[in-house]
């Protein structure tokens, strides 16, 4: 019985299309990974981690195993032969740390019959174990000094129901900068946006962590507190400036022309937090020159508080003495001069720390302590006349008084 053309082709078609599925559905099921994709290992020392192949093996495939830095990390073994296989695959994998720094452990299949995209091993390779601790509770420390710095400066405010001496231009950029910290913070943690993050960074982590989502949020909450305290205290004649609205105009504009371009797709949201970021590093390099030219010029620091300073000073040099500990222990000087930013930005800090410092103490405590004292002064004496019922006159101060 003869077979027509037709028949023949359509069955030599399914064939075909059921060995093609077939060999699709057991490339799917081949999958290589180690045990753990993140590792601490200290220099001159050793560890063995496992690498799993799971399901089954189309081909016979070679395995590549590779790190970026020869001088870091070496494998005993860089290549592995595996043969058409129905079972799972399991192999030990030593690990030597040479050096400090950080390195990656990757495998790569040829041909590429096995995904081995998650085949990776960020590891970490540090001097000591106890400076990495030292490093974490410097670390908390400064987070806990900054996050509550902004205290001092409400408690100040609300002893003496007055807000005169600080400076509002300083507030104003204040809030901005932490408004758009946490959008950033909060923005890497939505998954559409962490997708973004992961797809153009596959074997990185997500930079932002619980603790810098809480600092953010906490930050701005305090600000509109200060905010408030602003509008409710006297404030004698103080207000926003015109160079800090301009600013503050400028930066709007550039967020609402960033919005504009994610709207048209010309870039994605992850894109526009990063531009965020940006300006909010732009923020911190001017915040404290409105407050410091303030105090110049009032030849005081009545008002601003001290305490604020103390703490974000605090928060300043130990966020830098982190860095520099992290450098030594992770070989990893390029993180603090390599990239200025984050150095350059805790310095600076730290710089109008001290400046205010000496204002405080130096250049105007002699002002500082004659107005607390005239202000004592004034006060012991109206509650006399008030007692002696003889007071028939309010005692008249002078418009630049700060008390």
């Amino acid at each position: 019985m003869a077979i027509r053309p037709e028949k023949f082709a359509m069955r030599s078609i399914v064939r075909v299309a059921f060995i093609l599925i077939a060999y699709s559905a057991s490339r799917a099921c081949a999958r290589l990974s180690f045990n753990t994709q993140d590792l601490v290992l200290l220099v001159n020392d050793s560890t063995t981690l496992t690498l799993t192949l799971t399901d089954n093996l189309p081909v016979n495939t070679t395995l590549i195993l590779s790190t970026n830095h020869k001088d870091l990390l070496t494998t005993n073994i860089t290549k592995i032969e595996v043969t058409n296989s129905t079972g799972p695959n399991v192999w030990p994998v030593e690990l030597f740390g040479h050096d400090a720094g950080h390195d990656l452990l990757k495998v790569d299949a040829f041909p590429s019959s096995i995904k081995s995209s998650d085949a990776f091993v960020r590891v970490t390779l540090q001097h000591s174990n106890e400076l990495a601790l030292v490093s974490v509770v410097v670390g908390w420390i400064y987070f806990v000094a900054w996050s509550i710095s902004f205290y001092p400066q409400m408690y100040e405010n609300w002893k003496r129901k007055s807000v005169v001496g600080l400076n509002f231009d300083f507030i104003a950029l204040n809030l901005v900068g932490f408004m758009l910290y946490s959008m950033f913070n909060v923005g890497l943690w939505i998954p559409e946006i962490e997708k973004d993050y992961s797809a153009r960074n596959p074997r990185g982590l997500n930079p932002v962590q619980l603790n810098d989502i809480f600092f953010s949020i906490h930050a701005v909450f305090a600000t509109l507190i200060t905010v408030a305290q602003c509008y409710f205290y006297e404030k004698g004649d103080q207000q926003v400036s015109r160079t800090a609205k301009s600013i503050m105009s400028f930066y709007g504009l550039l967020i609402i022309i960033l919005l504009v371009l994610v709207y048209l797709e010309k870039i994605v949201w992850l894109d526009f937090l990063y531009y965020c970021s940006y300006i909010k590093l732009t923020i911190t390099l001017i915040k404290y020159i409105p407050q410091a030219v303030m105090n110049y010029k009032r030849k005081s620091t009545i008002g601003w508080s001290i305490g604020n300073i103390f703490l974000d000073f605090t928060g300043g040099l130990l966020s830098i003495l982190q860095m520099i500990i992290n450098a030594y222990n992770y070989n990893d000087w390029a993180s603090v001069f390599g990239d200025p930013t984050k150095f350059g930005l805790g310095l600076l800090s730290v710089i109008f720390d001290i400046l205010f410092f000496l204002q405080h103490y130096v250049f105007y405590s002699g002002v500082n302590y004659a107005e607390f004292e005239n202000c004592n002064v004034v006060e012991v004496e109206d509650d006399e006349v008030t007692n002696s019922e003889e007071h028939t006159k309010p005692t008249d101060k002078p418009d630049d008084q700060i008390c």
